[in-house]
Parts: C-alpha cells; structure tokens; sequence
C-alpha cells in the first residue's frame, strides 16, 4: 500500500495511536483525529486534552501506529488545540516499541561514567548517553575521539572485530560501581569524525543487574515526575 492509500484508510477512524519519545522514555497516547489529508500527507489530531503535548516536537521521531504499520513523521505544527503530522514513509517498528527493556538518560547534575578498554587502550570516566538493563550508549569527547578514531575506523571496517568483547565498568552515582562485559554494537560518527557515540550491549551477573535496575527505576520515576511538573 502507498502512503496515500493508507491514509485514505486512516480517514475511516476516529482516533490511533501516536508514538514518540523523552529522554529515551516511551510515549504513546491514543488521539482523535480531526482530519486527514492524503494527498499533502498530513493527519491532524485534537490535542487540547493530551497530557504530553509538550513532548511532541520536531527533534524527536514521532510515529503513528494504524493496525499493525507504523508511519514516520514530521511534527507540522503542535499550536492550540491541534497537532498536524506531516507523514514521511511507512517503517518498521521502532526501537522504542520494540525494546525489552527500559532505557533512561542520566541527568548533567548525576551523571553515569563509563571505563572500557578497546585492544589495551583504555578510556576512562566517559559519560553515558543512555542505559538501560541490556546495552549503554557513550559519548566520546574530540580529545578522545582523536586519541581514538584509528581504532575506531578498524573495528567499523573489520566485520569481524565488530562484535568483540571489552571489560566495561560503570559507575553509578549512587548504587556504586557495576562490572560487565560490553559487546560493540554500532558508532555513530558526527561532526566531521569529531563526535563519536558508541553503543554496547553488556552482559551482567545477576547482582550487578540489581544496582543497574535500581538506578533505572530511581532515574525513571525521577523523569515521570518531571514530564507531569512541565
């Protein structure tokens, strides 16, 4: 089916659900929808009563969700009582539907250090992007990313060094220190190869899991509590 088509077919509802994000926790609320444009791509919903409308904005995805499609969007506008998305394209599920487990930014106040070593070369007290029970994402600075960038293009061009097991410890800010093993998983490289996010998957023993979920738990009711104070 065309984008057309299935909004032709979104035209026949009252109301979907609508998916995005903040500070990596999962938004979905059901809106009704006000008109449909198939033609421009738009879809409008009423939004005077949706508690997270201030989430909604044009620097994180937004998805709609009819039947079992999931169309990508561009916030047109969230003025009043309206927001109007402007439909890209028909994708995939997204990770944020998908994920198993919970997954939470650390704030500038308390923030997640991460040490790894990369073939006996170790960085130590990296900042955390994100976390959660299975993977944490790290953000490199332009020192370290310098210091790093040769290794890091051969791990990124070697298909078998992409999966390669590193020591990780992670220090938590108030659950103490955490011991893992991070898998690599994708670099995300910006900035003219001066900004590097690496994303790991880590395996825990069981203890070590407990203080990770601890701190998610405390992080997340401190991120709920924030979205219900905006």
């Amino acid at each position: 089916m065309t984008v057309s088509e299935i909004l032709k077919d979104l035209d026949k509802e009252k109301s979907c659900e609508v998916i995005t994000s903040w500070k990596e926790i999962p938004i979905r609320v059901k809106l009704s929808i006000r008109w449909v444009s198939p033609q421009e791509r738009f879809v409008s919903f009423y939004f005077k009563d949706c508690k997270f409308r201030h989430v909604f904005s044009d620097t994180v995805p937004v998805y709609i969700k009819v039947k079992e499609l999931f169309l990508i969007c561009k916030v047109f506008s969230n003025i009043r009582d309206e927001l109007v998305l402007e439909v890209d394209s028909p994708v995939p599920a997204p990770p944020i539907v998908l994920r198993e487990f919970i997954r939470v930014e650390p704030t500038e106040k308390e923030p997640v250090y991460v040490s790894f070593c990369v073939e006996d070369k170790c960085v130590v007290r990296t900042r955390t992007a994100d976390i959660s029970e299975s993977g944490v994402g790290i953000l490199l600075n332009k020192e370290d990313t310098k210091k790093l960038i040769d290794i890091l293009s051969q791990i990124a061009t070697d298909a078998s060094k992409i999966h390669t097991t590193f020591e990780i410890e992670i220090e938590l800010p108030r659950e103490g220190t955490v011991r893992a093993q991070g898998e690599l998983k994708n670099i995300i490289s910006k900035e003219r190869d001066l900004y590097v996010r690496l994303g790991f998957k880590i395996n825990l023993r069981e203890e070590q899991t407990r203080k990770i979920r601890q701190y998610i738990i405390r992080r997340q009711r401190e991120i709920l509590e924030q979205l219900k104070s905006i």
